[in-house]
């Protein structure tokens, strides 16, 4: 018998505990053909030392910029290979860091 995964709906406490705050997902990405890029431009609100949103519960009004996760965007290839919003999605095609 194969093991289910759990479905776990955003904006919950339990999706939001699945975040290890790395804060990978809050730098800036480059869409090159088809391929994503991270480059080293965090957001302005990232407290680089904490690794957190200083304005997460505001961020849709004073970040409109702000993208939420959802699983559909998360299988879309924004975030690390080791996040764990995507652990399971096989084939699963992390960003690149842009050296330039």
């Amino acid at each position: 018998m194969t093991e289910q995964k759990k479905i776990v709906k955003p904006g919950t406490d339990e999706w939001e505990s699945l975040c290890q705050r790395c804060a990978r997902c809050c730098y800036e990405k480059l869409d090159y053909r088809g391929k994503i890029f991270y480059t080293n431009k965090p957001c302005p609100h990232l407290d680089t030392e904490q690794n957190g949103c200083r304005i997460y519960e505001q961020r849709s009004e004073r970040h409109p910029e702000c993208v939420h996760l959802t699983p559909e965007l998360a299988a879309a290839g924004f975030l690390p290979a080791d996040c764990p919003y995507v652990a399971g999605i096989s084939d699963y095609q992390a960003p690149e860091m842009d050296n330039d």
